[in-house]
């Protein structure tokens, strides 16, 4: 079974390269890391996020961050705006 962990994430906009990759499933990009109980971050209004897969930039609203349970992202790295919350800063086990 895969090891699984919660992030906050966003949905990428640029629909058009990520649905040649897959069609029914938007593309998740991982702002920080979080557990299942914990409340939104406050963001104070709108914040720019690069995707990780095409690279392009676009901007969000503090109500398009989502909770979401992915497998850890290879070599992640937290969004500023997320990178202080306590379970961004804690170190993974070896």
């Amino acid at each position: 079974m895969t090891e699984t962990d919660y992030y906050w994430i966003v949905l990428c906009k640029n629909h058009g390269f990520h649905r040649r990759q897959n069609l029914f499933s938007p593309h998740k990009i991982a702002l920080g890391e979080t557990d299942a109980y914990a409340c939104p971050p406050y963001l104070g209004g709108h914040f720019k996020v690069k995707c990780d897969d095409c690279g392009e930039e676009h901007s969000y609203k503090p109500q398009d961050v989502l909770r979401f349970e992915i497998a850890p992202p290879e070599s992640f790295i937290a969004h500023p705006l997320f990178s202080d919350l306590p379970l961004s800063q804690e170190k993974r086990p070896a």
